[in-house]
């Protein structure tokens, strides 16, 4: 019998790490102009939170609200990170080799994991008030800025587009999987504006912070793994 041929395996969709340090860098410092901005408001809202907060209090239906209270659930830190480890583990290269589909798993997990945990530290920092209990249409707690469902959601979501999109062919599949990470991180963040539980520069942070640590984390792993020059 003739044998199967060797499925393809595809190079990683990696940014190269200049770019991909370029885009972080970016990302960063608008993290950190819209972290001061929001810092030196104190208590009081900055007047485009009041008013698109306003506006969603009085539009939002129950509907609506239905859909954000599930959809929400996408950005909880014990979903996507038992979810991401599955992931890295499913789609890794090396076939049966066990443990390099773990350290794989382990290697997204830890990027997310570490990327929540610097987000808790600058919340805690931050310590921006919520908008009003009387507003909220689901459960939350802690400061506000940056949105750690967000962040979360937003983390996961470039963690798994990474591991996936290395696994199909450049061009279309890639793009697809790309634009679902991104719709995905979109409707967590507009969950968490929709149950008025945060405010919409909350989710712009949580957004800009995991772009800026997801892609600070590529360039590092992309340096790391960059073949040495060739021994003799």
């Amino acid at each position: 019998m003739i044998a199967d041929p060797p499925v393809a395996e595809y190079a990683p969709p990696v940014l190269r790490p200049a770019i991909a340090a370029t885009v972080g860098a970016i990302a960063a410092i608008a993290f950190a102009a819209l972290a001061i901005w929001v810092a030196r408001h104190g208590s009081a809202a900055p007047a485009v939170d009041e008013r698109i907060h306003r506006w969603i209090i009085a539009d939002r239906s129950a509907g609506s609200v239905a859909v954000a209270r599930v959809v929400t659930w996408a950005g909880v830190t014990k979903v996507v990170l038992p979810a991401l480890l599955v992931i890295g583990v499913a789609v890794a290269a090396g076939g049966r080799e066990i443990s390099r589909r773990l350290g794989s798993g382990v290697l997204l997990g830890c990027v997310a994991g570490a990327g929540i945990l610097a987000e808790i530290q600058i919340n805690s920092l931050i310590d921006r008030m919520r908008p009003p209990m009387a507003d909220w249409a689901g459960t939350a707690g802690g400061p506000a800025f940056p949105s750690g469902h967000t962040t979360a959601a937003t983390l996961f979501a470039a963690c798994a587009a990474w591991a996936l999109a290395a696994r199909v062919r450049p061009g279309w599949p890639r793009r697809a999987i790309w634009a679902g990470a991104v719709g995905y991180a979109a409707a967590v963040g507009w969950s968490r504006i929709w149950l008025g539980v945060h405010w919409p520069t909350d989710v712009l942070g949580g957004w800009l912070f995991a772009v800026a640590w997801s892609a600070g984390s590529a360039a590092l792993i992309g340096i790391a793994r960059k073949p040495g020059p060739a021994r003799p």
